[in-house]
């Protein structure tokens, strides 16, 4: 029987209110341009409260339903979106927390949050690795002759643009939680963000339920049938 693998959460809804809460107290004390900084680093905590609260409460019901499986704790859902601009943030208010006493988070608290990406990281090479086991009654072909092409045929599941339609469907692009500016038109680049989104599911799913849960929502990534000229 498959054991059900968990983190020990944060809790970061109430790390960035907190954090948040910090800072609004603190700005009104601070020069000019410390008060700038300070009122952008607020604007963007609550850009991601904002996006963690979507993330929650509409967009992993929506995926769950598409599974057949709870994903259980919303907060890891919402890690799974955290991309790695995010870094950047929370390390430039670690660094000026060093410098003062206005912060109630520990810098290990404010380090913790400023690794959330990689967790995020982890769980896409967890769903990429479950997906190229979990995938095979998907392709399987009891014909002997065709053994040489189950590679082939794995690679037209996982491949990202092929992820990519299922990231779209999920809608986890446009809801992912970044501060890079949207201004590339590298179709393979972006693909392979949303590759990774959607791994990072699958990995969700495979600490949850195993492979089990993910051969069973592997009928989700079909490939559509190629089109005849």
């Amino acid at each position: 029987m498959h054991r059900s693998l968990t983190w020990n959460l944060p809790g970061i809804e109430g790390r960035l209110t907190t954090l948040r809460d910090d800072l609004v107290r603190e700005t009104p004390a601070l020069s000019m341009g410390d008060s700038a900084k300070f009122r952008r680093w607020v604007g963007d905590i609550e850009t991601v409260l904002t996006k963690a609260t979507v993330i929650a409460g509409t967009v992993q019901p929506e995926v769950e339903a598409d599974l057949g499986y709870s994903l259980g704790d919303r907060e890891q859902f919402v890690i799974a979106l955290f991309r790695p601009s995010t870094r950047n943030l929370f390390d430039e208010i670690a660094e000026h927390a060093q410098n003062g006493c206005w912060c109630t988070l520990t810098d290990a608290m404010l380090r913790e949050l400023a690794g959330l990406h990689e967790v995020a990281g982890a769980l896409a090479w967890i769903g990429d690795a479950a997906l190229k086991i979990g995938l095979l009654p998907a392709i399987w072909d009891p014909d002997i002759a065709k053994a040489g092409v189950l590679t082939q045929n794995r690679k037209a599941y996982d491949r990202n643009s092929n992820l990519a339609r299922l990231c779209d469907r999920w809608g986890l692009y446009e809801h992912r939680i970044h501060f890079d500016i949207d201004i590339s038109r590298n179709a393979r680049k972006i693909n392979h963000t949303k590759g990774t989104l959607v791994e990072s599911a699958f990995g969700i799913l495979f600490l949850k339920e195993g492979l089990k849960g993910v051969a069973s929502a592997a009928e989700l990534l079909r490939p559509p049938p190629l089109r005849r000229g």
